[in-house]
């Protein structure tokens, strides 16, 4: 280590501390395994919140080290060490303050360092602290939905303890994990009237994947999707999971919410949806002959009244089949 370094950890001189600036970064990376070990022994000492001096020196000393890792290229060299300062950290009052920075979420090494202690975080009594974790979090799924996976249970119940934000993760998580979720879908399907549309979407796209895999584990819940058939937000979601579901062979499952469906043609909104809930009818349409009378009513009158030509050769299809 950098006697500068050892200088200002072990004296916590402040006034030296400035002057870490000056060494070149490679001086600063020399021994780090070193100066982490001194950081944890000043930031766990039980004064250690009352003493601003030694605060200063640490967010300067990391400062300082943050900035020769990132621009020497070694942050997945150090990237367990680095999480565990973070996780030491948190044993302390945490305050949250503005700044930019790279986050590494595509480094699968450093988000499997990483994610255990971002998990912790997000069960952290500062609101502002769970909220960029949970940010975090959902951006690193796009690029570990894998390591996340592990997680799963996890991730569950913090949703159900009142973080909707995490809905966000749930399709990445989801293909490599099934069994949690198919364990708690009636918990996660309970919130989903309090969730925002981006959250919503989210569940509704977990649950098509359900009924891609587990069909009659998803069944007994339509009935509650049946609203966000009519909302233009939702329309293609729901769809997409009545959809899988007659891929898997429970068209008969749909035929209660015909009406909707009927309805949902009528609507100017849902025009560029309109050859999918075709296609849904004529599916229903195929179950039995009473049903079949009502989805060829609902498709003469829909191709009585189109003027797109396409549009029309859909509906014949659905007719003729």
């Amino acid at each position: 280590m950098h006697p500068l370094m050892t200088s200002v950890l072990a004296q916590r001189q402040l006034n030296a501390a400035g002057q870490l600036f000056t060494l070149s970064d490679y001086d600063v990376i020399t021994d780090l395994h070193t100066a982490f070990s001194r950081l944890k022994e000043i930031f766990n000492t039980p004064r250690y919140v009352e003493r601003r001096v030694d605060q200063s020196v640490v967010e300067i000393v990391i400062a300082r080290i943050a900035a020769a890792i990132r621009e020497t290229g070694c942050i997945e060299t150090y990237s367990a060490e680095l999480v565990d300062v973070l996780d030491s950290c948190l044993r302390h009052p945490m305050t949250v303050l503005n700044s930019e920075g790279e986050y590494h979420y595509a480094k699968r090494s450093v988000m499997t360092l990483t994610l255990p202690v971002a998990m912790k975080a997000v069960g952290s009594s500062n609101q502002e602290l769970v909220r960029n974790t949970t940010s975090y979090i959902s951006l690193a799924a796009i690029h570990n939905g894998k390591a996340l996976s592990h997680y799963a249970l996890q991730i569950i119940a913090y949703i159900i303890n009142g973080n909707h934000s995490l809905l966000r993760v749930l399709p990445q998580v989801y293909a490599d994990n099934r069994e949690p979720f198919h364990a708690h879908i009636q918990q996660l399907l309970s919130v989903l009237r309090d969730a925002d549309c981006s959250e919503k979407l989210s569940l509704l796209q977990l649950a098509s994947m359900i009924a891609n895999e587990k069909p009659d584990l998803l069944t007994p819940y339509l009935p509650q999707f049946d609203q966000y058939l009519l909302s233009p937000s939702t329309c293609t979601a729901i769809l997409n999971i009545y959809m899988s579901l007659i891929s898997q062979g429970r068209a008969h499952t749909l035929a209660p919410f015909l009406p909707t469906l009927s309805k949902a043609c009528q609507m100017p909104a849902f025009n560029g949806n309109l050859a999918t809930i075709y296609k849904i009818m004529g599916n229903i349409g195929r179950v039995s002959q009473p049903l079949a009378s009502d989805v060829l009513e609902e498709l003469v009158r829909s191709a009585q009244h189109t003027e797109d030509e396409q549009l029309l050769s859909s509906i014949l299809t659905e007719i003729e089949g």
